[in-house]
Order: C-alpha cells, then structure tokens, then sequence
C-alpha cells in the first residue's frame, strides 16, 4: 500500500525527534532556517534504496528478456513471473527514488500532479503484486489437485486474459488513492510542501486503510493459505515405494518424473510467496495500527524508526524474486545462461539438465 503522508511524517518525525531535540515542533524558525536531517537516514537510506533500485531493475528485466526471446520459457506459470516482474518494475521505478529523496529534501518538490500519480501507481503496483501472487497459488493448486482437467485450461492465453483482469482491476480498486491525494503548503521552519491525503473524514481514512490492508495483504494471504493447504492434502495422498527398504526413491515411470517436477515448481511458488508476506507484512501492520492507534503510538519516533526497516523490507522484495528464480528455477538457470555465457560457463558443464526433464518441466506449465 502507498504510504500518502510520507513526505510530511518524514519531515516531522526527523525534525521534531532527533537526539538533539533543540527546537519545539510548534514553533517556526523565525529566520525561516531549516534544521539538517540526520545524517543517518539522509543518506543511508537512500543508498539502501538505490542498491534495491539497481538490483531489482537488473534482475526483473533480465527475467523479462529471457522469457521473451525463449519460445520454450513462454509457460502458463512464466507468463505470470513476467507479470509479477513487471509490477516489480514499475514499482521501483515509481515509488523508490521519490521516496529517497524524503530523506534528503523535507519538501515535496515535484508538485501536485505527481503526489497523486506516483501514490496512485503504488497503490497499484502492490495491488497487481498481491493478486498476481494469489492467481500463481490458484494456478499451482489446480494443476497439482487437477492435473489432467488443467492440461485443457490451462493456456499462455489464458493467462495472459488473468494478467491483464489484474492490472485492470488494480487501476479500478487504487482510485481513491488519486482522488484523496494532493500537495499541502506549510511553514514550518520555511516554507514546505507536502504530499499528503485529504480524506473527508478520519472515519474514511480508516476504512480505506482497512481495505487496503484486507485487499492487498489480509485476503490474498487466505487465499493462498487455503490452495497450498489443500495441495499438501493432494501430495500427501501420492505413495511411491522405497527403493531396497532405504529411503530412495526411483522415479521408474514418466508420470512419477512429471510429479517430481510439478512439485519442484510448485515449491518456488511458495517461496515467492513466503518471502512477500514477510516483506510486506511489517510495513502493513504498522500502517494498520498507526491509524488505529492513539497519536502518542502513531507519531512517535519508534514507530518512525520501524517504518524505515518495514519500507526497505517491502522494497527489497521486489529484487529478491530474481534471485529465487536463478537458484530454484532450472530452465531459467538455464536460460540466464545462454544469455551470460562466460559468467555460467562452469556451471553449464556440471548441471546440463536432460532433454526429457525439459520437454517434461514445458508439459507441465504449457
């Protein structure tokens, strides 16, 4: 979820409750004077932030580049990593650098169009994220509970149909986001800009706030709770026969090959997921009781501190799937290395994966 008084809590929050404390939060700089932000989070953050930008845009787009110039990576489970890239992208690009520069600039500067876009497109893009995710869990549930009615329905195509209900229904639910947001000017020590949220009342703000947590956190979690539930149920049904009484496992027959691989894929599912919820778990449970909480827990510095650690956590999630694919994923390893020859020369020699474990591993996301 956008965060719309972020420029404002920055700039008081720093200010106001930085260890010196010298000035009174209620009182103007009658020289109109600015008081320095700390250093630590004038800089380190947005280093921190800018590493997450790099990182992510690298990744995302390299998983971007090798499902599209691969005929055999263009997969139903594929088509969805590439969506899920592509909100990474424009989440980082939208939300990362303007919100660095709030620890640097205690003003908004870009003015009042931008505060309700950029907010907007946040919004947005950890919307898209969420279901996205949860139609990855759906789609994994119904190929591993209902394998041979899901080698029917289950298309690029039709997938593709998913990924774009998604971003249309993301722009949909993110509208009060643009209509609530504007710029507000201030003195306080100088004049400033702010990017804040201007809902009718308090009782709006926290509906709103609820249902972004229940729409981008809360029922996305019990959806894909309640898929993986029920796949376990399914898997632990499936019986193979120890191999000599130890506990090896020959996989003798295609379909045993083709199990073995589903539930390779599915287990990157899971990991993706796990990682969102905990990355972006924090930041909502802190914007949840923020708004519900007295001013005294809402405005203090703790909490301000915590904030900072929630938002590197929910921004670095957006780097972090590249990686899950490069390490979990066998046909992207394979793919990222006909793209970076030299940097996976080695590897290539040692970890060639076999022709029927490719044409089995496109059988089962096709």
């Amino acid at each position: 979820m956008a965060e719309s008084n972020r420029t404002t809590e920055v700039a008081e929050l720093i200010l106001c409750n930085n260890e010196a404390n010298i000035y009174d939060c209620n009182q103007s700089d009658p020289m109109g004077s600015q008081m320095p932000i700390p250093l630590t989070d004038a800089w380190l953050v947005p280093v921190f932030f800018i590493l997450i930008m790099f990182v992510g845009l690298v990744g995302n787009s390299l998983v971007i580049y090798v499902v599209v110039k691969n005929q055999q990576m263009k997969t139903v489970t594929n088509v969805y990593i590439v969506n899920l890239a592509t909100t990474d992208i424009l989440f980082l690009v939208c939300c990362v650098p303007f919100t660095a520069t709030l620890y640097t600039l205690p003003s908004w500067i870009f003015g009042d169009f931008m505060c309700r876009l950029i907010n907007y497109l946040q919004q947005v893009t950890a919307q898209a994220t969420c279901i996205t995710l949860s139609a990855m869990s759906v789609d994994r549930f119904y190929v591993t509970v209902y394998p041979l009615q899901s080698l029917r329905h289950r298309t690029p195509q039709m997938a593709l149909s998913v990924c774009t209900t998604i971003w249309i229904c993301s722009l949909l639910l993110s509208v009060p986001i643009a209509l609530y947001q504007h710029t507000e000017s201030s003195f306080w020590f100088g004049p400033q800009t702010y990017c804040t949220e201007a809902f009718p009342s308090l009782i709006h703000k926290r509906a709103y706030i609820l249902y972004s947590f229940l729409a981008v956190y809360l029922l996305p979690l019990i959806t894909i709770c309640m898929c993986y539930t029920f796949m376990l149920k399914r898997m632990a049904q499936a019986t193979v026969e120890p191999v000599n009484g130890c506990n090896q496992v020959k996989l003798q027959t295609p379909a045993e090959r083709v199990e073995a691989v589903r539930t390779r894929v599915s287990r990157m599912v899971v990991v993706m997921v796990l990682l969102f919820l905990l990355c972006w778990g924090p930041i909502q449970i802190l914007i949840l009781l923020q708004a519900f909480c007295s001013e005294d827990v809402s405005h203090s510095y703790t909490l301000y501190k915590l904030k900072i650690w929630a938002h590197c956590m929910s921004y670095s999630n957006s780097s972090i799937n590249p990686v899950i694919y490069a390490f979990m994923g066998a046909n992207f390893r394979k793919a990222f290395r006909s793209v970076f020859p030299l940097i996976f020369k080695r590897s290539a020699r040692t970890t060639q994966p076999l022709p029927t474990y490719n044409r089995e591993m496109n059988f089962l996301s096709s």
